[in-house]
């Protein structure tokens, strides 16, 4: 069997937004690895904000905070931080309009007291008020600064900012701010018309998955990518194979190469058995 490199987005492709990591996926990551092949996450978290759960996993390695972070068997093999000018032109745009933001770090999340408040509300609501204990780790590594702007130059491994309750779409988040940046609505679907996540333009999923594949000596062609959302084009767009998950945006299907099932109806399982893979 050819050795595939195969990439996971995390929220709504590994773990549901209640907090399950179902344990279907668990066995076919398991099989996957037992099969050759290399498995890594790709996701929109910073490093620090990965669970327990998923580090423990035996994954391979991890591109993290949409590209800006590549690890491979513990060795950090590409990373990319935004300038303090460019964190200065973000912070006096959302100071300007009103909008609470954070600061992923690679080893810390920094935001004001506000914003934290209100990540972790819309989180309550999404697990219903009932917290598993091992998402704790999401929120561990953050820190409040209500006076982020004023010290920038203490942020220096800064690898993406994130935003919330903007008064205008993140499309337009997107044309205020210049090319210099790119927006991306929240992988949350009842956070993404007012809300996104910035990075360094060119900073995707796919340029950390092209640094990962060249380290590796491996071509596109070898690799395989499951996501579902607003910041998976890029990744699936780049894989060999883009699997889209059944929970998936229909936009974001449109340009799968095929579609598994849910991720609560064994959709990593499927979409691998259905490739071959397991």
């Amino acid at each position: 069997m050819e050795q595939k490199v195969i990439f996971f987005d995390i929220d709504g492709t590994l773990i549901d937004f209640g907090g399950e990591f179902p344990e279907s996926a668990k066995e076919a990551l398991q099989k996957a690895k037992d099969n050759g092949h290399k498995i890594f996450i790709c996701s929109g978290r910073s490093k620090c904000q990965i669970e327990k759960r998923l580090l423990d996993f035996g994954f391979d390695g991890y591109v993290c905070a949409a590209g800006a972070y590549v690890e491979y068997e513990g060795n950090v093999i590409f990373e990319h931080h935004l300038t303090s000018t460019q964190l200065d032109k973000l912070f006096s745009f959302f100071n300007e309009n009103n909008i609470i933001y954070m600061l992923q770090c690679t080893d810390r999340v920094i935001s004001t007291r506000a914003c934290f408040e209100e990540m972790f509300d819309n989180f309550k609501k999404r697990m219903k008020g009932d917290m598993p204990k091992n998402i704790s780790k999401i929120f561990e590594s953050q820190e409040i600064d209500d006076n982020i702007a004023a010290n920038t130059a203490q942020y220096k491994n800064a690898e993406k900012v994130c935003y919330y309750k903007a008064g205008f779409t993140y499309d337009k988040v997107n044309e205020l701010i210049g090319s210099e940046f790119d927006v991306t609505a929240m992988s949350f679907k009842s956070e993404r018309d007012a809300s996104g996540e910035i990075t360094v333009a060119g900073v995707t999923k796919a340029l950390g998955m092209r640094k990962l594949i060249e380290f590796l000596g491996k071509t596109r062609e070898e690799t395989v990518a499951f996501g579902d959302g607003p910041n998976d084009f890029e990744m699936l767009e780049y894989a060999g194979i883009g699997v889209a998950m059944g929970n998936a945006s229909d936009d974001l299907k449109a340009i799968a190469n095929i579609i598994t099932t849910n991720i609560g109806d064994n959709g990593i399982f499927n979409g691998l058995k259905k490739l071959g893979l397991i």
